[in-house]
């Protein structure tokens, strides 16, 4: 049976003046891989950190609730939310060097996490943490700890995060663009470890990213944002094989596949900010004067497949 973790309902975020996320939802299941897609500017990365309570200097939510297993966050303290980060709550940076500091070795890294939280000794952390890194296949993990990040590579600093990230077995890791600073050969290995985790671990994984073969690839539920907006969702196949809004289509088309000429670009060169109309309706063939002056609601047309547009 199906448990409902995180429940983020109808979250307007502002940075300054500018509206970053417009009204959006996202249910995040025990055990499931959900997946949020869309370009630089989409909202995906900041709706994340307002799940971890991390917006950062000018962001403030203006609208909306998020629920953590019934928890209303934006309700508990900062000594709750700081208990709840690392041990229900855990983050995969985007850059894996930004994840340590830059003059500590990892093993100070590790005893740093385990001071912030009660109920696992710097001992057993350790065993947790080589437990993870020979998982993801990392040789010799004891001596890694003892390395700052700047001697790792790229694939293995990314790999040492995620299993510091686990060390205190959260519910739910959020991901933020973990594979973007990598090879492609290291991406699908980061990829395939992430998804051992929730197969052997179950668990549960948010991954935003701006790469739609990378989200297609792992994630039961997807979710597809436009400056602010979601504007298609529902189950993998049903996004992907039953794709409506022209966005997430454009996504789509982009992946590069094999014997193919070389994917375009998505047509994002007129993209709608004003909050007035589609986001995407001056690139949209079907586009009605409707489409520029009203929003569309979100809609179900199908069990588990959800579209904003007005021409379906």
């Amino acid at each position: 049976m199906k448990k409902e973790l995180l429940k983020v309902d109808k979250l307007s975020v502002n940075y300054g003046k500018a509206a970053i996320l417009r009204s959006v939802s996202v249910t995040v299941n025990s055990g499931k891989i959900i997946g949020i897609v869309g370009e630089s500017g989409s909202g995906k990365s900041t709706l994340i950190y307002s799940a971890l309570g991390i917006l950062g200097r000018g962001g403030r939510i203006t609208d909306g609730t998020i629920l953590y297993d019934g928890i209303d966050l934006q309700k508990i303290s900062k000594e709750e939310f700081r208990r709840l980060r690392g041990q229900r709550l855990s983050l995969i940076a985007q850059d894996p060097m930004q994840s340590f500091h830059p003059v500590r070795k990892i093993r100070k890294e590790l005893q740093e996490l385990v001071k912030a939280h009660e109920g696992i000794s710097v001992k057993e952390a350790e065993t947790e943490m080589v437990h993870y890194m020979e998982k993801f296949h990392l040789h010799d993990p004891r001596s890694i700890l003892d390395k700052y990040a700047f001697e790792l590579s790229g694939g293995m600093c990314q790999r040492t995060s995620i299993a510091m990230a686990m060390v205190l077995r959260p519910q739910i890791l959020f991901a933020d663009e973990p594979t973007s600073a990598l090879d492609v050969t290291v991406q699908k290995q980061v990829v395939e470890e992430m998804m051992r985790l929730r197969e052997e671990d179950g668990t549960t994984i948010v991954m935003v990213s701006h790469n739609m073969g990378v989200i297609s690839y792992m994630s039961d539920e997807i979710y597809v944002m436009l400056v602010g907006y979601i504007v298609e969702y529902g189950s993998r196949n049903n996004v992907m094989n039953h794709t409506i809004h022209p966005y997430s289509k454009d996504l789509i088309d982009v992946i590069p596949k094999m014997g193919r000429p070389a994917p375009r670009k998505v047509r994002n060169e007129l993209i709608n900010k004003s909050g007035k109309g589609c986001p995407y309706c001056y690139n949209c063939v079907y586009k009605t004067q409707r489409c520029e002056e009203e929003i569309p609601d979100i809609r179900e047309i199908e069990p588990e497949h959800f579209v904003r547009c007005w021409n379906v």
